[in-house]
């Protein structure tokens, strides 16, 4: 603030003495009445004319002020902003009611707090707990998924007003317990939403689960995927335990360029003795004998995206089509044309024809399946199993759509039976009581003992990150990793990483306001 106040001072002095010089006429001849006092600044305004000449004498207080604002700047140094490798969002928060601010805002009175010292601690990997048909899954402090616990805090939105997608709230005392070096708050949780990004800190308590606001089923603000979330807004629960991983001493600093690999292996292999790695998603094997409802009503919805994107495919192959006949017309029109040039533009048009008709055959064919299915998934209890004749029909309406219609359903739709009893049993393991109760307990079992991890990179907080670019580790050096949530099958998530980043000083002063967020697709 002393800064800003000297510059405002030097810039004022600098205006003045410039025009005084504009004044200077004055100057050469006694001082009238008026202006006794002035008499000394006259004459150094005279003698400013008769040495610089009237451009000159303005302009040199002018200059002299420029440049001790300058040079105040200089000493007192500024950040460069870093330039991301990716997607970059920095969020800014609306409600200022949480005790929260925007970027670059300060509270009157704020105190200076003083900055983290020393290495940022080792990283805490954040392993899915085991899942128990006698313990409440939900009651758990900490957890990816599913929804935040806010406490009457507004959910945070982005610019247009749509919420953020909700990501993860992480305990504190949980992170206190596994690293007691951690410079975070030893109460309360953080919760971490995607989108725009926004970190928020929720007082300690007992608090219940936030119904998200009302948004579009398609206004997550997440990246474009083709994975589904059915019946619900939020993305699979699923509870977790902060462990502290050690790492060699020569890689505990972790910030010398080169390093990131280096530790990631080395969580890798600390990580490997204690939980099995992944080695892929979670499947069924085949033959297939059951599936649920769950799976069924799954295909129906996503038959309706199938839908959606099939017209969306005849309006551009219409325009295709279009385009192809136009330069037909031009050719014809032209003396200048071959037969050749004009026999090749002919074809042209035929292949785009003929895909245009192949489009709506297709998307004919799906028109009649959606409303079917949707009368045969209706009012249908989500977790109990099909019967053998049921089971059959959805086989039968998988045939037919990979034969009728392949090209509209293939980026949309499971593809095998398999595929969509992994899905339900996924979301079986993680989901209420009455889903868990139909999971066999052999398939429980193998879940709670292999897929306790992510599929590559870790979830985490602190230490070096995973993924990035070296152009990305050297924009965030010397910042903290706040968390890391990587690609996960079992969390519907299928970007390659999103990480929250925070300046050392600005954790010191708890302005999580200022996280940044990162993304890398997969």
């Amino acid at each position: 603030m002393k800064r800003w106040i000297a510059m405002v001072v030097i810039i004022a002095l600098a205006g003045a003495a410039a025009g005084y010089v504009v004044d200077a006429p004055f100057a050469p001849h006694a001082a009238p009445p008026s202006r006794p006092t002035f008499a000394m600044f006259d004459q150094a305004a005279a003698a400013m004319l008769a040495l610089l000449g009237p451009i000159g004498a303005i302009a040199a207080p002018l200059v002299t002020g420029a440049v001790l604002c300058g040079l105040l700047l200089l000493l007192n140094g500024a950040r460069p902003v870093p330039v991301a490798s990716g997607p970059v969002w920095r969020p800014e928060f609306r409600a200022t009611d949480q005790g929260l601010l925007r970027p670059n805002e300060a509270r009157a009175g704020e105190s200076e707090a003083p900055d983290i010292e020393g290495p940022p601690p080792g990283p805490l990997a954040l392993i899915r707990k085991a899942r128990s048909r006698s313990r409440d899954w939900f009651d758990d402090p900490s957890w990816l998924g599913g929804l935040p616990k806010l406490t009457g805090i507004p959910w945070p939105r982005d610019e247009n007003g749509a919420p953020l997608p909700f990501a993860a709230q992480i305990d504190l005392a949980d992170i206190a317990a596994a690293c007691p070096e951690a410079p975070l708050p030893a109460a309360g949780s953080l919760a971490f939403f995607l989108g725009d990004g926004a970190v928020v800190p929720v007082p300690p308590g007992a608090h219940e689960f936030t119904a998200p606001p009302a948004a579009p089923r398609d206004g997550k603000g997440l990246p474009a995927s083709n994975t589904a979330r059915p019946f619900q807004d939020f993305f699979p629960f699923w509870p977790v335990e902060p462990v502290a991983v050690a790492l060699p001493e020569d890689l505990r600093d972790g910030d010398e360029p080169g390093d990131e690999e280096a530790v990631e292996r080395a969580m890798t292999e600390w990580l490997a003795r204690r939980y099995p790695l992944r080695d892929g998603a979670l499947t069924v094997p085949e033959p297939v004998t059951r599936i649920w409802w769950h799976g069924a009503c799954h295909l129906a919805e996503r038959l309706h995206v199938a839908l959606a994107e099939a017209s969306r495919l005849i309006d551009k192959r219409m325009i295709r089509t279009s385009d192809a006949r136009a330069d037909i017309e031009m050719l014809q029109s032209d003396p200048a044309t071959t037969p050749l040039r004009l026999e090749a533009a002919e074809r042209a048009f035929e292949r785009e024809e003929a895909k245009l008709a192949n489009i709506r055959a297709q998307h004919a064919a799906l028109s009649q399946v959606v409303p079917a299915m949707d009368g045969f998934v209706d009012d249908r209890d989500l977790w109990s199993p099909l019967s053998q004749d049921e089971f059959a029909v959805i086989e039968d309406v998988l045939t037919h759509l990979g034969r009728d219609c392949p090209d509209l359903v293939r980026c949309h739709l499971p593809q095998s039976m398999a595929e969509i009893a992994a899905l339900s049993l996924r979301a079986m393991v993680s989901g209420p009581p009455e889903a868990l109760a139909q999971v066999p307990d052999s398939e429980l079992a193998r879940i709670n003992a292999a897929f306790r991890l992510a599929n590559l990179h870790q979830h985490q907080m602190f230490g070096p990150s995973g993924g990035l670019s070296r152009a990305g580790h050297d924009d965030h050096r010397g910042e903290i990793l706040l968390l890391q949530l990587a690609r996960d099958d079992m969390m519907d998530w299928d970007w390659a990483l999103y990480q929250f980043w925070i300046r050392p000083e600005d954790l010191a002063r708890r302005r999580w306001d200022r996280v940044a967020l990162t993304f890398q697709s997969g």
